[in-house]
């Protein structure tokens, strides 16, 4: 993938489609409770 170091690839090997979603999930939540709100037109 182009890294120096194996452990920079680490991240594209374990970033499974479940996590990703639980990370959107809690950034949403996060940012919500910042007073913005999501884009929907995206």
């Amino acid at each position: 993938m182009g890294h120096v170091k194996i452990a920079d690839t680490y991240w594209y090997l374990t970033g499974t489609p479940e996590l990703l979603q639980y990370a959107s999930n809690a950034f949403e939540e996060f940012f919500n409770e910042l007073g913005g709100a999501a884009d929907e037109t995206l």
